[in-house]
């Protein structure tokens, strides 16, 4: 790996927070395209790194070692198994919205081989909280396709994967019961105008594993409690104020 790669991943690097503080459904789309277009050159170089190395296999995990190498020196900072999943769950963020996504939007197969071996060295840290491959084009797509951000940085936080089975089940709520409601369509609507940004925030703060922790114990437990029991008016009213609630703790606080 030469030098140039070396300091053009660094800095990227450095990137990842500032950089996830764009991700909303109004400005992903933009902010994305301009990250990319600012290290797009870096991609093509790395791609043509390592197709002109001697030992292809190589140049790939050197390069794909970099970005988790810097995060562990970030986590070796902090003092605390909580502490390290705070900053992990900020940077993480970051990693699945625009760093990932990034290197395999320009469809080079030597960046698809790095992001396999990137994520599997970026998870290896002993902590719950994991990251798996994404792209532009699915992240853009669940802003009109309705994903559950907010349950899912939840459910992430307390170490349940994307496909477990309270996410599914608010999922199968929300488009089976929830939307047909009269009122129901706004409300979901309005979440998802709302929800990447309350999850960008969230992950700011230096609390956020108890803030998920709350929300989780105040609004969406309950409501897999309510869906489990058939009670799916009230669940609907859990959801209602929980949307409202964090819309004007975090939207207008």
């Amino acid at each position: 790996m030469n030098q140039s790669i070396q300091d053009g991943l660094n800095d990227l690097f450095d990137q990842i927070i500032p950089i996830s503080g764009d991700f909303n459904k109004k400005t992903y789309a933009d902010s994305f395209k301009n990250a990319y277009e600012k290290y797009k050159s870096l991609f093509t170089e790395i791609a043509q790194e390592c197709e002109n190395s001697e030992d292809r296999q190589e140049e790939i995990e050197e390069i794909a070692a970099v970005l988790p190498d810097r995060m562990r020196e970030v986590l070796d900072q902090e003092s605390s198994k909580r502490k390290k999943e705070n900053v992990l769950m900020k940077y993480n963020l970051g990693m699945v919205t625009y760093v990932i996504p990034m290197f395999r939007y320009g469809r080079m197969d030597a960046c698809e081989e790095i992001v396999d071996c990137m994520i599997e060295r970026w998870n290896d840290h002993g902590l719950e909280l994991k990251i798996s491959k994404s792209e532009f084009e699915q992240i853009q797509g669940g802003f009109k396709s309705r994903l559950c951000y907010i349950t899912t940085a939840v459910c992430a936080s307390l170490g349940k994967p994307d496909d477990c089975y309270e996410l599914n089940l608010m999922r199968r709520y929300r488009d089976e019961y929830l939307v047909n409601q009269k009122g129901g369509e706004e409300i979901v609507a309005e979440y998802y105008d709302i929800a990447p940004t309350i999850v960008n925030r969230i992950n700011r703060m230096e609390n956020s594993e108890d803030v998920y922790a709350d929300i989780w114990s105040r609004y969406l437990h309950p409501c897999v409690s309510m869906i489990e029991s058939d009670n799916l008016e009230a669940c609907r009213k859990i959801y209602t104020d929980m949307v409202y609630s964090l819309r004007r703790k975090y939207l207008f606080s």
